[in-house]
């Protein structure tokens, strides 16, 4: 196989610029958000419960890499997993692709935490209207979360149909099948 392109979305972006895309995304996707919801939630606004939206939002992070990971867990020892802790107390989790996965199989990956996280927030939208605040700030933050994945997903998109995805440790190649 050959290498079609090789991605580092940290150098390409920096961590910083990746940081404050994040935090833009996920305040303007809150802004957009928050006035059609509470123009379409009928019930009165509650605030009891704001532990539980503390706790959901420290579980966001551990929860969008779990459905990472769901999609590749069969390729078992392809699929290197490790946790940092940074200041001691901040996890932040790895699951890098070791070997070549098929473009769709990544991609699948990718959007994975997106769309399953979203949904169970939609779901909680209409099953708890009179929290529908907590759910439009759980979904900004996840959307941020997710911006470096769409960044990604940009780069894979566009790649050859037949092509493979392998990661290492300064970002990701896109590789295809040499023609003989």
């Amino acid at each position: 196989m050959n290498c079609w392109k090789t991605i580092n979305i940290s150098k390409q972006y920096g961590s910083q610029r990746l940081f404050i895309l994040s935090s833009l995304t996920m305040l303007f996707s809150f802004i957009i958000l928050y006035v059609p919801v509470n123009y379409l939630s009928v019930s009165t606004l509650k605030s009891n419960h704001f532990f539980i939206l503390l706790v959901s939002i420290c579980f966001m992070y551990p929860t969008h890499k779990l459905f990472h990971y769901l999609p590749i867990a069969h390729l078992g020892n392809r699929i290197k997993k490790s946790i940092e802790f940074h200041g001691g107390f901040l996890p932040v989790i790895h699951i890098r692709v070791s070997e070549p996965i098929r473009k769709w199989t990544f991609l699948l990956a990718l959007f994975t935490p997106f769309l399953v996280i979203g949904f169970f927030i939609f779901v909680g939208f209409v099953m708890f209207p009179s929290y529908s605040h907590y759910f439009t700030i759980l979904l900004a933050y996840h959307i941020g979360l997710c911006v470096s994945d769409f960044i990604c997903a940009k780069n894979i998109l566009f790649a050859p149909t037949q092509s493979y995805v392998e990661e290492n440790d300064e970002g990701f190649e896109i590789l295809v099948n040499k023609v003989a």
